[in-house]
């Protein structure tokens, strides 16, 4: 299928993403940009936590439940509304003003600057995915992959969606895993998605190229400003940072991650809002803080590591309000009462905060990445916006200079947005150079100690930096290009080589014409900034989605035969199959059952034996009644080649490569890949 085809999936996707949140924000007063950049968070919570509720209440999970429980919400968000105001509520409404409304002029120059600041980012980054997919039906040649797909199948196939027991896909290991993002893609599938990998890949699309754009503007707005021009050249800079989006996909597979850390933006953007911290009051604003109740469960149940973040990036927001409260109290502005309760809310965030930060991480055995590289190395690499050994990326990298600058002269009111900054870099910088150990682990641990992860959380602090610096220069070069231009019309000026350009500028100094030269310009800065350590990734993303003869996981033969099982085995019969072969992809690709549908997890007894002991089956008397009982008469034999070769044994298909199992039978063949069906047990 080509791109083109597969349209129809994308337009599911896109009402899948938005309408629940839309529609929701809008009965709740919601209007403006943040309609837009709330939409999916809010659905996300929505999805997400009907996954759970609808587990316990045997509700089957699908488009028309969620659609139902849509309407009773938004019946619920009428009613309250309704409510207050009857109860004489002045503001009934959750209004999110822009806080420079008024600031800059609402021309239509200015308007089109600010939807350029959204549209350009979103072709960038698409066209780089789809660049990198290669096809709409490619999927990830990687280790998670297994899992990924196979969970959205699994949430498809048996409607259910619960973070609390989707664990790894099995009876025998139900546990927590979060389902936000599966849920989300399980429905796009349910709804007429063309292909699992399809809605997988046109969901990933709209994180990448909508939800990360619109989130990252947003928290620029709220920490910088909302100058047009200054959006239009963070928009694009949201699209130039080779860490994330596009690291998230080339590598891992972390889809969970790659949808979380696209909606943290917002979330972090309505926690700094709600704070009150660059207002300079202190009040909390209460309608940001209704908006964070309908956001941060989707965000924490697409994967917990963001909601910690999100503690994290904000507590210096946090720290800023009590300091201004401390202060108020020392001139006795407020009474004791008041900062008591603020010293007493402080106090549950911190201490929150860190169970949150001790819980949620996994044991210390499965943080296996190592450091890699040296304490100057890691500094380079943060303020060069070129982590994980990618070249240093220019344009971000002059702009963040500045950004500290400006930080630097105005470190009164910026203090607490270089705390988030500087809290990253220090994360990154102990990950990736420091020495392992307790230490090590204790900072790092809820990411896995993985360097990965925490590149792909820098440009979210560093973007704002950015931003700040980029700010500082629109606003200086405007008078100075003025006053340059002006000399013309004075006869001070002598013939130059530049006397045309300075004519150029006179022409252009109304506000119209010189906001639209001024666009033109950061747009070609902007995408003069798409290459070197872009290329890269570019590439790694192009090498990661390529399915080949030899690839890792799944090969072209592989994936051919995959593709025949529904027409072979019965949608009742269940698969076996070496996992790390990528035979479990089987599961995915044709929604036959397999025996093991994730490289790890727990097996049961009856699992193991069929993992370990299928071929058998002709001479081990234990093993013919556990095939019956799961019905598991077939098998795949996918040679030897492991995607890790660790862990169990899993000896169960291996006498299938040399013919040597007696009671088997070979139904199909695709180049190596085979399949075979039991017929010692009758």
């Amino acid at each position: 299928m080509s791109w083109w085809e597969t349209l129809p999936t994308l337009g599911i996707a896109i009402v899948v993403f938005f309408a629940p949140g839309v529609a929701l924000l809008w009965t709740a007063g919601v209007r403006g940009p943040s309609l837009a950049v709330l939409a999916v968070p809010v659905t996300t919570t929505v999805v997400a936590s009907a996954g759970i509720v609808f587990g316990f209440a045997r509700i089957p999970f699908n488009p028309i439940s969620i659609a139902g429980l849509t309407v009773v919400l938004l019946a619920l968000v009428t009613a309250v509304r309704f409510l207050l105001r009857r109860r004489g509520a002045k503001h009934s409404a959750l209004e999110l003003p822009d806080p420079d409304r008024g600031v800059y002029p609402r021309t239509a120059v200015n308007k089109a600057i600010v939807v350029l600041a959204v549209l350009v980012p979103a072709v960038i980054i698409a066209a780089r995915y789809m660049s990198g997919f290669g096809s709409p039906e490619s999927f990830s040649e990687t280790f998670d992959n297994v899992y990924h797909l196979n969970a959205v199948r699994y949430i498809a196939d048996t409607q259910s969606a619960n973070t609390l027991t989707l664990g790894n896909l099995t009876d025998t290991s139900k546990g927590l895993y979060p389902a936000g993002m599966h849920a989300l893609l399980a429905l796009v599938l349910m709804s007429g998605g063309q292909a699992i990998t399809v809605a997988v890949n046109w969901g990933s699309i709209l994180f990448a190229a909508v939800v990360w754009p619109l989130g990252s503007l947003f928290l620029v707005t709220r920490i910088v400003g909302s100058r047009p021009l200054t959006l239009l050249g963070a928009g694009i800079l949201t699209a130039g940072f080779s860490s994330f989006p596009y690291l998230m996909v080339a590598f891992g597979i972390l889809y969970p991650n790659h949808a979380a850390l696209t909606m943290l933006p917002a979330v972090l953007a309505l926690t700094i809002e709600a704070s009150g911290i660059r207002s300079g009051k202190l009040k909390l604003n209460g309608n940001a803080i209704v908006l964070l109740a309908a956001t941060v469960p989707g965000l924490a149940l697409t994967h917990p590591s963001a909601f910690v973040a999100l503690l994290l990036f904000a507590s210096p927001a946090v720290v800023g309000v009590y300091l201004r409260a401390a202060a108020r109290r020392y001139r006795g502005e407020i009474n004791g009462r008041t900062f008591l309760a603020w010293t007493l809310a402080v106090a549950v965030y911190a201490v929150g905060s860190l169970g949150v930060w001790i819980v949620v991480r996994p044991p210390q055995s499965a943080a296996s990445w190592t450091p890699f590289q040296t304490n100057a190395q890691a500094l380079g690499e943060i303020l060069g916006s070129a982590p994980m050994g990618t070249t240093v990326a220019w344009i971000i990298f002059l702009l963040t200079i500045a950004g500290l600058y400006v930080i630097a002269r105005r470190i009164r009111k910026h203090w607490w947005s270089l705390g988030m900054f500087a809290i990253a870099a220090v994360l990154y910088l102990i990950v990736s150079a420091w020495p392992v150990g307790s230490f090590r682990f204790f900072m790092t641990g809820v990411w896995y100690s993985d360097s990965n992860r925490f590149a792909a959380m820098l440009p979210l602090v560093t973007l704002p930096v950015a931003a700040l610096g980029l700010d500082w220069i629109i606003a200086r070069l405007g008078p100075f290009i003025a006053h340059w231009a002006s000399a013309t019309h004075v006869g001070e000026a002598r013939k130059s080589p530049l006397e045309p350009l300075r004519g150029l500028a006179a022409r252009l100094q109304g506000p119209t014409a010189s906001s639209a030269a001024a666009a033109v310009v950061v747009l070609a800065v902007g995408v003069a900034g798409q290459g070197g350590t872009l290329a890269m990734v570019q590439e790694r993303l192009s090498t990661t989605f390529e399915t080949r003869s030899d690839s890792s996981l799944v090969t072209t033969d592989e994936l051919a035969l995959m593709k025949q099982l529904a027409d072979i085995v019965p949608a009742s019969d269940m698969i076996v199959g070496n996992p790390r072969t990528g035979a479990s992809m089987a599961y995915a690709f044709s929604g036959r059952h397999v025996v093991a549908p994730h490289i790890l997890g727990a097996r049961s007894d009856s699992e193991r034996l069929l993992m370990d002991h299928w071929s058998e089956a002709a001479y081990n008397p234990s093993v013919c009644p556990v095939i019956k009982e799961k019905r598991a008469y077939w098998a795949l034999d996918f040679a030897d080649q492991e995607m890790t070769p660790r862990g169990e044994p899993l000896e169960g298909t291996r006498d299938l490569a040399d013919d040597s199992a007696p009671g088997v039978e070979l139904v199909k063949e695709v180049g190596k890949a085979r399949l075979f069906k039991m017929t010692a047990c009758g």
